[in-house]
């Protein structure tokens, strides 16, 4: 497993813009859709989702 690093808002815009990283909103769909949503974020119940079909190499932002 990897160690996680935080980055700066930036650089986490500037690797999502590139297709670079994946973001994904670490609250339920409600207050993803209701408070916390960013451009390009996809909820974390949808992560779990895709999550099995990944792969191991995908480079993922968690807020």
């Amino acid at each position: 497993m990897t160690t996680p690093v935080r980055i700066s808002a930036q650089d986490a815009k500037a690797r999502i813009s590139q297709g670079l990283s994946m973001l994904v909103c670490i609250y339920d769909d409600q207050k993803f859709h209701d408070q916390a949503h960013l451009e390009g974020a996809i909820p974390m119940s949808e992560f779990m989702k895709m999550k099995p079909d990944l792969p191991k190499d995908t480079d993922i932002i968690f807020y």
